[in-house]
């Protein structure tokens, strides 16, 4: 009995043991980010409770496998990816993408010069791997000598499955999906970087893009005299499902009143920079309006949140949606960054509704840049206003359920703009608030729905700019134009930031819209404005595009003639 007794006590020490040293690991795993923060602000890393979790569990199957090669070649794998992923935070601010792991292989000899160069400049980088991923190696290899530890060899199919769950995933989705998110674990966004490129890219040619045939833009301080600029941002909403563009149903009662009673306010019918959230943001906080030029996204240099701090405004992003739609947003430009992952269970519960709660909690300075990205008319639509007291106005069962469904979520964004809306008013001095979608929605037209597609249900977005105690000249710029472009109402967001875009590719009556991929040989819809409409081009690739840069550089110009 007492044999048994003390056999039962070393267990469940052993297994104590077992977790704390589980615990120690994620700890060393994570830590590298937070070393690095000490040491520059480009490193934007936070702890997001679902990873946190995940990663426990795959450090407990790390121990538990009870193989100690295989286990530190696992994690000589993981630190080999983290100094590349932190050393290219260090130099560019910006997470390692499989698109930069493609452009680092194709020249070793350069990366390996500027890399022996910059080292007194960027050591921290590699400083902040070595020295938790040394001391976990180290604990790996020498404990399990002088420690009884459980020991499992099903412990392998965990280990398996975490190692090999995003390159299978990588086989059916396409490279946006892996698109690394600034405030996101760096070992996250090296296992998504490294699967994409390993399926996506290691084995493939690299298909060549004739250059673009645009000239570049001229940057140039302007005065800014706006206290507070908003931005808006709704995810899948299209203009002809609201009541405020003429839509049978009253979706919007609570705006129409509004914008009732301010004249003076803009609204037009937008044109999306893209098809899918990935490209539509990026194009839309970064106004550039030809295609190809992916130089221009990944500098920031032509960024509405860097316009704004340089302004001397204080820039916030507050976001529904997951932390990985900030790449080539201009995190590095961000003093407030707010996203699902920092408030899991208040989004769950509340919806799009916890924005108001979370905006309410800001500390704003005497100026600011704001902008709110809500999820509202996302499918499954009746997901959004899944947890709202108020009955919905209309079914969202039996056949119509998912036209309903998403005239709902369009009701439900209404009384949540309306709150948008009185806080807006409620602040003091020139200000600037700017309503749109992300891009459109296909709702069952030829059976089809969502988005990702070049039709002109995808590209349909509201614009709606409210201009108060601002310069009676304040919307002058917007006002002839029929249809207002993601680009056109950035180069104007971007003048009241204190900046003047001068785009010598300009023409009046001109759009391009962007395909699902943000980077690549991308398929491209120019939109042409005619007396009759819009005209919608054929969609071409870019590399199709560019073959013949004539007609790339002025497409509705070769249609009207």
């Amino acid at each position: 009995m007492h044999t048994t007794l003390r056999r039962g006590g070393e267990t469940g020490a052993a297994w104590l043991r077992l977790l704390a040293l589980a615990s120690l690991s994620c700890l060393l795993l994570l830590a590298d980010d937070f070393i690095q923060q000490l040491f520059t602000p480009a490193n934007r890393a936070e702890l997001e409770a679902g990873w946190v979790a995940g990663l426990w569990l795959f450090c407990l199957a790390l121990w538990l496998c009870n193989l100690r090669v295989l286990v530190v070649v696992i994690l000589l794998l993981f630190a080999t990816m983290q100094v590349l992923q932190l050393a290219t935070v260090s130099f560019i601010g910006e997470p390692l993408s499989a698109i930069d792991i493609r452009s680092l292989l194709r020249e070793p000899g350069e990366v390996w010069e500027t890399a022996r160069h910059s080292l007194a400049e960027h050591w921290p980088a590699l400083a902040s791997v070595l020295v938790p991923y040394g001391l976990l190696i180290g604990v790996h290899w020498v404990l399990p000598k002088h420690v009884a530890l459980p020991a499992s060899r099903w412990a392998l199919v965990l280990i398996a499955v975490v190692l090999l769950a995003k390159p299978y995933r990588a086989t059916y989705r396409n490279l946006d999906s892996f698109t690394p998110g600034p405030t996101r674990s760096g070992l996250h966004n090296s296992l998504n970087a490294f699967s994409a490129w390993a399926v996506r890219l290691a084995f493939k040619p690299e298909l060549a893009v004739p250059q673009a045939p645009y000239a570049p833009y001229r940057l140039s301080a302007v005065p800014s005299t706006a206290r507070h600029v908003w931005l808006v941002v709704a995810d899948s909403l299209r203009s002809e499902r609201l009541s405020l563009y003429g839509y049978a149903r009253q979706t919007t009662p609570r705006l129409d009143a509004y914008l009732a009673g301010h004249p003076s306010a803009l609204v037009r019918p937008g044109i999306s920079a893209g098809v899918a959230t990935d490209v539509s943001l990026p194009y839309l906080l970064n106004p550039i309006r030809e295609p190809g030029q992916d130089h221009r996204l990944r500098s920031g240099e032509v960024n509405l949140f860097r316009f704004a701090r340089e302004a001397g405004l204080r820039t916030h992003w507050i976001s529904s949606q997951e932390s990985r739609l900030l790449a080539h947003l201009g995190s590095r430009y961000l003093d407030v960054s707010i996203t699902r992952e920092d408030h899991p269970l208040r989004f769950l519960q509340q919806q799009d509704r916890a924005l108001l709660g979370i905006l309410d909690q800001q500390a704003f300075a005497e100026r600011n840049f704001v902008v709110l990205n809500l999820r509202t008319a996302h499918l499954p639509y009746a997901r959004n206003y899944l947890n709202e007291a108020a009955q919905a106005p209309w079914p969202d069962n039996g056949p119509q359920a998912q036209a309903n469904a998403y005239d709902n979520s369009i009701h439900y964004l209404d009384g949540l703009l309306a709150e948008v809306l009185e806080r807006f008013e409620r602040l003091e001095g020139e200000r600037y608030l700017v309503i749109t979608g992300d891009h459109g929605q296909r709702l069952g037209e030829n059976g089809k729905w969502g988005h990702n597609a070049l039709v002109p249900e995808v590209t349909d977005v509201p614009v709606i700019v409210v201009a108060r105690e601002a310069p009676p000249q304040a919307l002058d710029a917007l006002l002839p134009e029929r249809w207002v472009s993601h680009y056109e109402i950035g180069h104007w967001l971007a003048a009241k930031l204190g900046t003047r875009i001068d785009n010598p590719n300009w023409r009046a009556g001109e759009y391009f819209v962007h395909g699902k991929l943000l980077f690549s040989d991308n398929f491209i819809q120019p939109v042409c404005e005619t007396p009759a409409g819009l005209l919608h081009m054929k969609p071409l690739q870019l590399s199709e595009m560019f073959a013949n840069r004539q007609a790339s550089a002025a497409p509705c110009e070769m249609t009207s003639n």
